[in-house]
């Protein structure tokens, strides 16, 4: 078997990867492709709110809420796996592992050469996004934010002006420039985009005409 991509995330609590504690505190989440197992079906890539399929459909994508179906499920963080079936003496022999994600895509139900669902992504505060909450107790009893925007993670951090490029679309290449998906090791850059450090001053009242509209924090020096 040939594993799937792995997911890149940001997290607030260190651990081992699959701690759950740790998985639980992902704030974002890149997923990761399905593999592809065989010369017959390529795996899906990696989605934004719902992984994509494989070509023939036998490895479905992690959703929002569960891993994708297959043979064997997607989980909360992993793509599915069968250590059974391994890629052996240079032969595509079994079934693909499913990418990973916030939700695991699923390997395929099928034994033969077939490839494997990728995994979802998550940005707290994007929106269709469903955070998981801090309530939840372990993989097998997960519970998902009812509240008016359930994609908000339960430490109350979000972003805003979000934007989810998957695995079928154009994005930055980290050597340069632009590629349709990313193949290789996942990546997280953190760019600051630039720092006005100035005293403010307080108003009693003040207008101010607006082009364009940014959030920032108001200190008031004294």
């Amino acid at each position: 078997q040939i594993s799937g991509g792995g997911s890149s995330d940001i997290r607030l609590l260190p651990g081992d990867y699959g701690d759950f504690s740790g998985l639980n505190s992902r704030i974002i989440v890149s997923s990761g492709a399905g593999s592809s197992d065989g010369c017959y079906e390529t795996g899906g890539p990696g989605g934004g709110l719902i992984g994509y399929n494989s070509t023939g459909n036998y490895g479905r994508g992690g959703t929002q809420i569960s891993g994708g179906e297959g043979g064997i499920k997607g989980r909360f963080g992993f793509g599915a796996g069968n250590e059974s079936r391994r890629y052996d003496g240079h032969t595509p022999d079994g079934n693909a592992g499913g990418g990973g994600g916030y939700f695991g895509g699923g390997n395929s139900y099928l034994p033969g050469n077939c490839g494997s669902g990728g995994g979802s992504s998550f940005i707290s505060g994007h929106k269709g996004c469903i955070a998981v909450l801090e309530s939840s107790e372990s993989e097998e009893n997960l519970k998902f934010s009812e509240s008016f925007d359930p994609s908000i993670h339960y430490s109350g951090i979000q972003f805003y002006h979000t934007v989810m490029i998957d695995g079928t679309g154009n994005m930055p290449n980290p050597l340069g420039g632009n590629e349709t998906g990313h193949s290789g090791d996942g990546f997280i850059r953190i760019t600051q985009i630039y720092l006005l450090d100035c005293p403010s001053y307080k108003y009693h009242y003040f207008a101010l005409p607006f082009s364009s509209l940014f959030l920032f924090n108001l200190i008031n020096k004294s």
